[in-house]
């Protein structure tokens, strides 16, 4: 399925439902579930959007790029296992309530930096 034009520019562009309101999604429309896209990166960046843009580390003083790209690379596939735990990932979306990327921001925080001691948790 798609638009006239796509099916016509040999664009034929497949809308994915999403699995918690049944809404199509497509490149110009996407339900208010859609949290990311594969389009916009790999699920290392998805986390560290959720980071950015989770108000958790910033209440704790801190900020997103104090974890080294080692340690992200080093935990990628405990990220992953994350990510799929508390999202529906699937046909090139990250489907989910706005409260699982507090919620996700909050597990990586706390694996990289546990509360109270500052430290970085061993692997």
């Amino acid at each position: 399925m798609g638009r006239i034009i796509d099916q016509v520019e040999g664009r034929d562009v497949a809308l994915v439902r999403c699995p918690l309101c049944g809404a199509d999604n497509g490149p110009d429309r996407r339900c208010r579930h859609v949290r990311w896209t594969f389009e916009q990166g790999d699920p290392l960046r998805f986390a560290r959007f959720a980071l950015e843009h989770s108000r958790y580390v910033f209440a704790l003083g801190h900020k997103p790029a104090e974890i080294p790209r080692a340690w992200w690379l080093e935990h990628g596939d405990w990220i992953v296992e994350q990510i799929t735990a508390r999202f529906e990932v699937g046909d090139g979306y990250v489907f989910g309530e706005p409260g699982a990327l507090d919620l996700l921001a909050r597990d990586v925080w706390k694996r990289f930096r546990p509360d109270g001691d500052g430290a970085p948790r061993p692997a």
